[in-house]
């Protein structure tokens, strides 16, 4: 069965960071983020300093102020071993606050690959940090596909023919998910909030967030570097 996790990073108020990086994860080794988060946790229980960082943190690893940089990028090397897949969508908030009305924009651009690229057993169930979109399941139903041929530039700068995919997902209500659950299709998914404080393996996708996020909004690519044979999709938020 294939897990997917959704994460972001960066600042959502007007005057914090410049973008926004929203991630989704899709792995059928969960199990296997869970045991590095562990094992790092460990490590960090070894050391005062990083055993109380940990603790201030409630006992859950974050990309953001982690005390030991040498673990960090070793915690990274191990989960880039994990077969997993990276979407992750980049937006420029300039100067704006990220709403949840953003998020559900962008909704397209990260399950476009539940849409037309995973496998028959697609990942209905997305797992997202409680405040993603809140303590309660979000539903959505994709609305609208589209395959628009675009004018691209090569390398060489000439320019060629290319195809762009253009994904809607609408909020709908649980009753109306319920309804057409059984419709063949329809296209739902159900976003379902977890506490990321009890579950290792959103701790681990944060850091894979946090990866991304310093690399487009500080350019430091040291630790996206680690991490980016595993991104198959990347791109810019354009409203």
């Amino acid at each position: 069965m294939e897990f997917a996790y959704l994460d972001e990073s960066g600042d959502p108020g007007a005057k914090g960071s410049k973008k926004i990086v929203m991630c989704l994860v899709c792995t059928r080794k969960r199990k296997n983020l869970n045991k590095i988060i562990r094992k790092t946790k460990k490590r960090l229980l070894d050391k005062n300093k990083t055993a109380n960082w940990l603790n201030r943190m409630g006992g859950e690893i974050k990309f953001y102020s982690f005390p030991d940089e040498n673990l960090l990028i070793k915690t990274l090397k191990d989960i880039s071993k994990v077969d997993f897949k990276i979407y992750y969508v980049c937006f420029n908030k300039n100067g704006k606050s990220f709403n949840t009305k953003l998020k559900e924009s962008i909704m397209g651009d990260l399950f476009w690959h539940i849409f037309e690229k995973c496998s028959k057993e697609k990942p209905q169930n997305v797992i997202s940090d409680l405040d993603f979109f809140g303590k309660k399941p979000s539903y959505f139903s994709l609305i609208k596909y589209e395959k628009k041929k675009i004018e691209n530039l090569d390398k060489k700068g000439i320019k060629r023919d290319g195809w762009s995919d253009e994904v809607t997902f609408k909020e709908i209500s649980k009753e109306d998910y319920e309804k057409n659950k059984q419709n063949k299709d329809s296209f739902l998914i159900k976003i379902e909030p977890r506490n990321s404080r009890l579950n290792e393996e959103l701790q681990a996708v944060d850091l894979i967030c946090g990866s991304i996020f310093q690399s487009v909004e500080n350019k430091n690519p040291k630790y996206y570097d680690i991490i980016k044979s595993k991104i198959i999709r990347g791109s810019e938020f354009k409203k």
